[in-house]
């Protein structure tokens, strides 16, 4: 999924708050440096009561002349000299607001007035220029961190890939780990190999768009999957998927995507998640005290909690928690189960009405969905989302029938979905659950998350097609 660091969506509320504290703070500093000058200190006023002007002109200013001469556009990784220009540039802009408000005040504005306006005028840039210089720091010296390394491809003709990939910036090749790198003549299924065993999450195509054509069983396969495409621009010609065009140092590259983009309503989607989920943690707590005695009286010799690999983003495997709902064997006893009892869903995900592994009390949470409860840890965590597809166990994800439903796995899965309130475990099969997860990601808004989870509410307490 193309994501852009939060930071980047942040910071023009983090630029109006830093502009708006120093035209407020202006007149106090101009009273700290007057010696310096030789000033009359003046008296003490809040700028903002006595001329608001100061805080209308630093609201239009920041951010919106600043986005209007391109200095969010790159996400703090424009070159330095650059932001000094917009920076410079903005001072201008910022003077003619200012000036426009003289020529229309009746009343003359006050030397005091002027100090003040004078000092927002040199403080306001620097203070922009340290958060800037900063951020961009903190965000070169995280993306390299093992934790932070994206796992990507490179494709193209094989005689320019290397060319045009040692051509982008430094700081951006260490935030990614290179897997692999294929050409038209690469095998399919060799393909296919490096995105599954690797958890790719991108490709970057070399060549310019002349190599679309050239590559687009690869691209066509990565889109189907939800992996985004980077296309290394040499000319602006459209393509028809939806792009991004982005600047990464000197170069241009579009990314084609075919998942949710990272934007505020996904940011708001993620703090929601973490907040509610750490609330949810607190006010169910007697819930889990119960239900952890209970297994313990069920069946003494297991542990409370049942963890299991289970694949995330991409495909990455993170450990799944639940409250255990099956006796201590369950796992050793799963391919007698099967062969006795068969499997009651269609593809590699394995369903069974009374499962003979189950417990007694195991059935009661099942059927409430207080086994699950466990997960608002993942989603505390980062690994999971209140709503999105379900995640399942890694040895499953591998027996996907077609590498195409793996696009299911290019959101972070979750809590709740279609599948789970149009079905659950009485849907018609794998295709069903898969098709509902996808249509959960061509259609993604906040608003559908909110319904859904308002849709789970009956769900979970009528216990509705539960196993």
């Amino acid at each position: 999924m193309h994501s852009k660091n939060y930071i980047t969506l942040i910071t023009p509320l983090i630029d109006l708050v830093a502009a708006m504290l120093c035209a407020y703070l202006a007149p106090t500093i101009a009273n700290f440096v007057a010696p310096v000058f030789g000033w009359t200190p003046s008296p003490s006023f809040n700028v903002f009561y006595t001329t608001p002007f100061m805080a209308g002109a630093a609201v239009v200013a920041v951010p919106l002349i600043l986005h209007m001469l391109g200095f969010y556009h790159r996400g703090n990784l424009q070159r330095i000299s650059t932001a000094l220009r917009q920076l410079a540039t903005f001072v201008v802009y910022y003077l003619c607001l200012l000036g426009v408000y003289q020529l229309v005040k009746e009343d003359p504005i006050s030397l005091f007035m002027n100090r003040a306006i004078l000092v927002s005028i040199v403080l306001i840039p620097i203070v922009l220029f340290l958060r800037f210089y900063l951020l961009r720091v903190l965000q070169i010296h995280t993306a390299v961190g093992k934790r932070h390394l994206r796992s990507v491809l490179l494709a193209g003709a094989e005689d320019c890939i290397d060319s045009e990939w040692e051509a982008m910036p430094d700081f951006w090749k260490k935030s990614l780990t290179v897997v692999g790198k294929v050409s038209p003549s690469t095998p399919q299924e060799e393909v296919q190999r490096l995105i599954e065993e690797n958890h790719v999450d991108r490709i970057i195509l070399f060549g310019g768009l002349s190599a679309y054509n050239s590559n687009k069983e690869t691209i066509s396969r990565c889109e189907l999957q939800g992996i985004d495409v980077y296309v290394h621009l040499k000319d602006a010609h459209p393509v028809n998927l939806r792009a991004d065009v982005s600047v990464i140092g000197d170069n241009r590259v579009m990314i084609l995507t075919s998942t949710p983009v990272y934007s505020w309503a996904r940011m708001i989607k993620s703090i929601f998640d973490r907040t509610m989920a750490a609330i949810a943690i607190l006010l169910s707590s007697p819930i889990w005290l119960i239900t952890a005695i209970c297994i313990k009286i069920s069946d003494p010799k297991g542990p409370i909690f049942f963890k299991q690999q289970r694949s995330g983003l991409y495909g990455r495997p993170f450990s799944m928690w639940k409250f255990r709902s099956m006796y201590a064997d369950a796992e050793q006893r799963l391919a007698e189960v099967k062969e006795k009892y068969g499997n009651e869903m269609e593809g590699p995900i394995f369903k069974l009405t009374n499962d003979p592994r189950i417990f007694k009390f195991g059935h009661f949470i099942r059927k409430f969905s207080i086994d699950e409860l466990p997960q608002l840890i993942n989603i505390f965590m980062g690994d999971m989302s209140i709503v999105g597809p379900r995640p399942l166990p890694v040895y499953e994800t591998k027996e996907f029938p077609e590498y195409t439903q793996r696009r299911r796995l290019s959101v972070k899965p979750g809590l709740t979905c279609y599948w789970q309130v149009e079905g659950r475990s009485n849907s018609e099969g794998f295709s069903f659950m898969v098709n509902k997860d996808l249509r959960y990601i061509d259609n993604w808004s906040l608003w559908v998350d909110f319904v859904l989870i308002l849709r789970t509410i009956p769900a979970v307490i009528f216990g509705r097609g539960a196993k």
